[in-house]
């Protein structure tokens, strides 16, 4: 009976450690997959900022040009509009990625708030508006000035086309992504 103790305190105490290097375990994952998050985060907003400032520039540069070979103003403004359009959606993508609060539940569901509000369906509408505009504007540039038709509408089929699409699906994918890695989180 004695002997029957003695296994019994010595598996109890196994696993004790046993249960201790399980939650040493986890807190470890936990916390390195906090600081997967907040990574991911911060590589997003970094990344839609700076498209922001490029899509900034090339709208305030191409506007002076524009202005300089005497195009009609509302042609400008579609085209600013087109290009504004473009900068409204980098900036829509950054909405709370800056500094993520990835260490209190609330903040994990913010930032899954912030990530699930920038969705497929609004990134879709985004860019469904973005190709009207870039129309329009091409419709207008074809009765109005044809050699700069045609330079949009290669930069539209070289720029937009492969390269664009290219970047939508690998920004989609790292969205998507970070809100798997949110939500498997938030399930600890």
């Amino acid at each position: 009976m004695e002997q029957y103790e003695d296994i019994k305190s010595e598996l109890q105490q196994e696993l004790h450690d046993l249960q201790q290097n399980v939650e040493q375990h986890s807190s470890f994952n936990n916390e390195a997959w906090r600081e997967t998050v907040k990574q991911s985060s911060n590589e997003l907003y970094w990344l839609n900022a700076f498209l922001a400032c490029v899509v900034a520039v090339v709208m305030i540069a191409a506007t002076v040009a524009f202005a300089l070979i005497k195009w009609p103003w509302w042609l400008i403004l579609l085209f600013d509009l087109y290009f504004g359009w473009i900068l409204a959606d980098n900036l829509f993508a950054i909405i709370g990625l800056r500094k993520a609060d990835v260490q209190s539940r609330e903040g994990l569901l913010s930032l899954r708030d912030n990530i699930n509000t920038y969705s497929k369906r609004k990134r879709t509408i985004i860019q469904v508006v973005g190709i009207i505009l870039f129309l329009v504007l091409e419709a207008c540039l074809f009765f109005y000035d044809r050699w700069s038709f045609f330079a949009m509408l290669i930069w539209g089929a070289l720029l937009n086309g492969p390269f664009g699409r290219k970047r939508t699906q690998e920004v989609t994918k790292r969205y998507d992504e970070l809100s798997e890695e949110i939500d498997e989180l938030l399930k600890e």
